[in-house]
C-alpha cells in the first residue's frame, strides 16, 4: 500500500513539474517586468520559446504580446491552442504591469506555488471577491492572481 501511495505521490508531483516547464516562471516574469522594455521581453522570453505577436491597444493601453503554444486572432485573442500548456504574456508598453495568462487551474497552482517559494506574502481574497488574491513581499512587485472568464480565464498580474 506504501509503494502504491508513493508511485501516485510521485506521478501527481512529476505531472505537476511537466505542467509548469512550459511556461514563463514568475521569476522571469518579473525580469521581464523589472526591464520594462520591449528588448528584456524579447530576451528574456524568446530564449524559452515563447513569439512575439505585435503590439495590442484596448482601453487600458498598449502592450507587446508574446504567446507559447498557441496563437492569437488579429484581435489579440487567443486561438488554436497546441499541444502542451498555451500561455500569454504581455508587456505594457509604458512597462508598469506584466500580464501572465494561463489556460488551466493546475498550470494557475504550480504558478502561485511558485510565487509562495520566492518568499511572497500570500495575503487574502480581496474583501468579497474570492477571485482575486493579492501577494506581497518588502522591496519587490506585487503579484495578483485573477480568476477571470474566458476567453483569458486565469491571469497573474505584477505591478509596482
Amino acid at each position: 500500500m506504501k509503494k502504491i501511495l508513493l508511485l501516485l505521490t510521485t506521478l501527481l508531483f512529476t505531472m505537476g513539474m511537466q505542467a509548469q516547464k512550459d511556461i514563463v516562471s514568475i521569476a522571469d516574469a518579473i525580469k521581464v517586468f523589472q526591464g520594462k522594455t520591449l528588448q528584456v521581453g524579447k530576451q528574456v522570453l524568446e530564449k524559452q520559446g515563447y513569439s512575439y505577436k505585435g503590439v495590442s491597444s484596448d482601453e487600458f493601453g498598449k502592450d507587446y504580446n508574446w504567446v507559447k503554444n498557441m496563437n492569437l486572432t488579429s484581435d489579440f485573442l487567443p486561438t488554436t491552442m497546441k499541444r502542451g500548456n498555451s500561455s500569454m504574456v504581455q508587456l505594457a508598453q509604458n512597462g508598469k504591469t506584466v500580464y501572465v495568462y494561463v489556460f488551466n487551474r493546475t498550470a494557475f497552482a504550480g504558478l502561485q506555488a511558485q510565487v509562495k517559494t520566492l518568499g511572497y506574502d500570500m495575503g487574502k481574497a480581496v474583501k468579497g471577491d474570492n477571485s482575486t488574491l493579492i501577494c506581497t513581499k518588502d522591496n519587490q512587485p506585487t503579484i495578483s492572481f485573477l480568476t477571470l472568464q474566458q476567453p483569458l480565464p486565469y491571469c497573474v498580474q505584477i505591478t509596482e
